[in-house]
This record gives C-alpha cells, sequence and structure tokens, in this order.
C-alpha cells in the first residue's frame, strides 16, 4: 500500500496530578502509571507519541525522579516523542485574565526549551473546556495547534463521519489547528482488546484516503485508575497494543501532531463554539462558568483568585524598579498553582469535595498576597469593592494578619477569613447540595441493591443510621456569623440536618454598612416571628491577631419575643477530633 494511503494515528497523553495533591497519590502514579508507560514505550522504536506534563508534575519529577524527565527528553531527542506545552499549573483559561493566560503558556514553553531542548508548537487544554476568544492568546504564545474532543466539532456542525483529520479555527494570525480526540478511541482505549482497537481503525478507514485517527486523553487511564494497573501492566494491555500498532505498520503509521502538520494540510476552517467535553459539559450544564455559579465555594476561591490577580498586576504596572519586579516573580508563581483547575469545579474528576485541594488554592493564593504586601506594605485596609462582579459592593478588610470578605447582601455574613502569617483560610468550608446522582444512591441504599462504588454509602450506613432517611443539604453557604432566631426546644441533631424553622429572615437578608477605620457597622430591621426586630453587628480588626464581632438586639415591638438567638460560626477544622483546639469563651 503507498506510504500516501497509510492511515495515521495521532497519540496524545496527558499526564497531571492537582496541586495540593498528597505525595503518597504522586508516588503512586509514578510507580504504577507514569514510570511503567514509560519502561514499556521505550521498547517500540517504530511508535511516536505526543506527552504533556502539567507543571505540578514538572515540579515534582524535577525534585524527586529527574532521571524519568532525563528518559523522555532523550525520546524528545529520537524524534519519538513530541512534547506538548500548555498552561503550567493546568488553569481553565476561560475564566483567568488575558495576562496570565499568557504568563503561564509562557512558562511552560520556556521549561520545556530548556528541559527538552524544543519550544512546544501546540498544547494541551486543561479540561479541553474551549472559548473562540482564547485561539489569539494562544497563537501569540508560539501555539500552532491544540486537542479538543470530537464533540467539539460536532457542535461546530461538522458530520460525525467527516472529523478524521484536523481542521483550522479562527482567521489570519490567530488560525490555530485542531486535532479531534475521537470518542470512540477514547472509550476504547485501554478498556478494550488491542485488536478492537486496530479493528476499528482498519474498518472505519476503509475507502478513505489519508485519514487521520487522533486519540488524546489522560496518561493517569494507564495505571492509576482503578483496576488499570493489573489491566495495563500485569496482563500486558500496552506490551500488546504497542504490538500490534508495529505488526500493522506497513498500512498504520503513529505520527506526532506536528509532523503530520508538516506533511498534510488542514481539512478545513470551522468556527467552534464555547465546549467541553461531552461529559464535562453533563455535570456543568453546558458551560464551564456554571460551576462558580453553581458551588459559591468555587466562586469565592474563583474571585478570591482575579482579586490576587490584579494587585499582582497593578503592582506591575506601577513598577519601575527591576528588584522589585524580581520580587513579584514568585508571587506570579504562587497565584499560577492557585489557578489549578481540579478544586474548582465536580465531575467524576473535580476535586471543589476535596478539603486538600482547595486549602492548597487558598495557601498559594494567601502566599502571592503576602509578597504583594511585602512591596506595597500590609497596613490596615477597609472598603467596598464588587468584588464578585456582581455589581453588589461587598466590604473588604485586611491587615498583615488577616484578609476577610463581609457580604452584606446575604447576611451580613463573613465569607472568608484569611489567617495570613499560616497561610490558610479559616472558613475553607463545603455546603451539602444536591447532585444529581443522590437519588439512584438514596434508592440503592433503601433497597439494599449497594454494589461498586456504592459499597462506601453502605458503608456509611452501618456507622451512621441517620443515613438511611437520605443526605441531608444545607440551605445557604457555610460562613461565619450566620445569624438565627429559632425555638427553645430544638436539637444539636434537628440543627446539624436543617431540620428546624428559623423565625426570622437575617440568615439570607441584606444589611446596611457603615465602615470604620478598623471594620464595618452592619444594620438591619426586619420581623421575628410577626415582630419587629433590629440588629446591628459590628466586626472589628483588632492588634494581636484578634477580630472581634459585637452585636446589639432589640426587639422593637410590644410583644415578648420568645425565641432563641445564636450566630452560627462555621470554621475549618480539619482535625476537629483531635486535640489540636481549644476554646474559651469571655464574658463581656
Amino acid at each position: 500500500m503507498p506510504i500516501c494511503n497509510k492511515i495515521s494515528f495521532a497519540m496524545g497523553l496527558h499526564f497531571h496530578q492537582p496541586v495540593g495533591n498528597f505525595d503518597e497519590i504522586l508516588e503512586r502514579a509514578y510507580r504504577n502509571c507514569y514510570k511503567p508507560f514509560l519502561e514499556v514505550f521505550s521498547k517500540y522504536p517504530d511508535i511516536k507519541i505526543n506527552f504533556h506534563f502539567s507543571g505540578n508534575l514538572l515540579d515534582y519529577f524535577g525534585e524527586k525522579y529527574p532521571e524519568f524527565l532525563d528518559k523522555a527528553a532523550r525520546l524528545v531527542d529520537s524524534g519519538r516523542v513530541e512534547i506538548m506545552g500548555g498552561g503550567y499549573y493546568e488553569p481553565v483559561f476561560q475564566v483567568i485574565p488575558k495576562n496570565d493566560r499568557l504568563g503561564q503558556l509562557r512558562m511552560m514553553s520556556e521549561y520545556c526549551a530548556e528541559r527538552f531542548g524544543k519550544d512546544p508548537r501546540g498544547m494541551w487544554l486543561p479540561e479541553r473546556v474551549w472559548s473562540p476568544e482564547l485561539a489569539s492568546d494562544i497563537r501569540a504564545c508560539g501555539m500552532k495547534y491544540t486537542v479538543l474532543d470530537d464533540w467539539h466539532l460536532i457542535k461546530a456542525g461538522l458530520d460525525p463521519d467527516e472529523i478524521f483529520n484536523y481542521f483550522t479555527t479562527g482567521d489570519g494570525d490567530a488560525k490555530l489547528a485542531i486535532f479531534p480526540s475521537l470518542k470512540a478511541l477514547r472509550y476504547s482505549i485501554p478498556f478494550k482488546a488491542p485488536r478492537k482497537t486496530i479493528s476499528y481503525l482498519k474498518k472505519t478507514a476503509r475507502g478513505r484516503k489519508n485519514i487521520l485517527f487522533t486519540y488524546g486523553d489522560d496518561a493517569e487511564k494507564f495505571g492509576e485508575w482503578p483496576w488499570t494497573y493489573k489491566l495495563v501492566y500485569q496482563k500486558g494491555w500496552l506490551d500488546n497494543f504497542f504490538k500490534e500498532l508495529t505488526r500493522n505498520r506497513d498500512w498504520l503509521e503513529t505520527v506526532t501532531f506536528s509532523g503530520y502538520m508538516d506533511s498534510h494540510p488542514p481539512k478545513g476552517n470551522v468556527s467552534v463554539p464555547e465546549a467541553s467535553y461531552e461529559e464535562m459539559e453533563g455535570w456543568s450544564g453546558g458551560s464551564w462558568k456554571n460551576f462558580l455559579l453553581k458551588y459559591p465555594e468555587s466562586n469565592q476561591m474563583h474571585k478570591r483568585m482575579m482579586y490576587v490577580s490584579e494587585r499582582i498586576s497593578g503592582t506591575e504596572k506601577n513598577n519601575t524598579d527591576p528588584e522589585i519586579s524580581k520580587k513579584i516573580l514568585p508571587a506570579r508563581k504562587e497565584l499560577y498553582k492557585a489557578q489549578t483547575n481540579c478544586a474548582y469545579w465536580h465531575g467524576v474528576f473535580g476535586g471543589i469535595y476535596f478539603y486538600h485541594l482547595r486549602s492548597a488554592i487558598y495557601e498559594h493564593l494567601i502566599k502571592a498576597d503576602n509578597i504583594i504586601d511585602g512591596i506595597q506594605g500590609s497596613g490596615l485596609s477597609v472598603k467596598e469593592e464588587d468584588f464578585y462582579g456582581n455589581g453588589e459592593n461587598i466590604i473588604i478588610c485586611g491587615n498583615k494578619d488577616f484578609f476577610m470578605s463581609i457580604d452584606p447582601w446575604r447576611g451580613g455574613v463573613i465569607r472568608e477569613i484569611d489567617y495570613k502569617p499560616d497561610s490558610v483560610n479559616l472558613i475553607n468550608t463545603l455546603a451539602r447540595r444536591k447532585e444529581d446522582y443522590h437519588d439512584k444512591v438514596i434508592d440503592k441504599l433503601n433497597n439494599k441493591k449497594a454494589s461498586g462504588p456504592l459499597r462506601f454509602y453502605e458503608a456509611m450506613k452501618s456507622v451512621d443510621p441517620r443515613i438511611r432517611k437520605g443526605i441531608f443539604y444545607d440551605r445557604y453557604p457555610r460562613s461565619f456569623l450566620v445569624d438565627h432566631f429559632i425555638k427553645e426546644d430544638i436539637t444539636k441533631e434537628s440543627f446539624e440536618n436543617c431540620d428546624y424553622a428559623d423565625a426570622g429572615d437575617f440568615s439570607i437578608a441584606s444589611y446596611s454598612v457603615k465602615l470604620k477605620d478598623n471594620g464595618v457597622v452592619m444594620e438591619r430591621e426586619g420581623k421575628v416571628s410577626g415582630i419587629p426586630v433590629f440588629i446591628r453587628k459590628e466586626i472589628y480588626i483588632l492588634p494581636e491577631k484578634k477580630i472581634e464581632a459585637r452585636y446589639s438586639i432589640i426587639n422593637k415591638g410590644t410583644d415578648v419575643l420568645d425565641t432563641r438567638f445564636g450566630t452560627e460560626i462555621n470554621l475549618t477544622m480539619p482535625y476537629a477530633d483531635s486535640e489540636r483546639y481549644s476554646f474559651k469563651r469571655e464574658n463581656s
């Protein structure tokens, strides 16, 4: 068969672990996935492949296993591996500022040029979250291609039978090549026998010329996903797959993305709309940005990130001192770490439910903030600002010890308290909310049909019988100083399970605001069981690393108010069962 009629097969693997993940997980992934994959691949000199390593893994390999990077560099030198660029710490480009997009892309390109000896010509797009305006920024950083899903091109109007090649999107200097990763391959590799993948390629290519199949997916499928180490390595799936590719090389050639672009023109130009991979769109409700609406905790992290980014950019803009410029660089790196996407969303892989990933986001944001404090100063500041970008000013208070965001529009609560000396958000909490799969979980539990992953919930039943009744949901984000008027006889369990009636409307209503030099005074008149009640809530930052809250509550009616007032204080306490914490109530 002439070479021009050969089938081309481009494979792109994305190696990634989120910033803040446990060291033992990185170690396990290296031992069960990354190291053995390279060992098996190295035995097959006729096969070419594309690798993308996210920055957190590059940092980890560089510190713990530099020999892994050395081996990858030798494969690059041999022409068998093409290294792909991208955002160094794996941000969703759609929701970070343009300046940070360019910075993350250039940081990765500079690393690849130094460590692997070549500038990357293309990039991995995190979570394949695409938006048309990204093309110009990607091209401005020297990238000529990226990998999306076939789903993106189907949404662009292409027939699924037309996408066995690469396309371009954008215009002029912003024109970017798009390689569509095929769903059929993502669902078969490595879960079906290698010969079935070969059969699919041969059958689909029948009667076509100059056809390209693209496979782009997570490298963790090859040993780190549950049950895959046994399949891929112990049972020899990867060895057999590469053997099949080698055995059929007379009609099937593996190519790098750049290599294919150099010898083949694009099939056409398409306008790709906002999209992610199909499963992500299901979890997000169509747009990744919806995660910021569904999870106020994600939105809090995101807006804190935007706040820090603006501080850094403002410091850079107003600076002419090269020594200060050097000091700003570590702040940018901390910011980029905090833009790692994994903690901002939830699906099969998203990690907003993982405390340690959210904690890492805040840790790096606060570290970046502290660096800018060292440049600008860190005196006490109290100001109103449209922090959430929704047209409503909230209060931002801070000094060298604390950063606080206070939301007068939703209960006058404190949404965030950062203790800056330890780089920790003291309110890194997450409300319980309904997820699509909860009904299935409850039905399975109540019918005693739990299996597979649901065995975890079955185990929960034996520990806590209350799970039999269902899963409990919160009415509001778990913030600090949520005001309640409730009955005297409420039980601890009822409050925990949100099984109570609030006689007032102060927990979610808006307060008026008066700024003070070291804090804020918020006031509101509402009703409790039909009786008018006035609340004044004062929040101050005091010397010696203290925050003070004062309340004044006045019954403005003529009837006796038979109720109990309580302010709900939610704190991050990951070691609540230990003896690390002590509490003392002071009466004044």
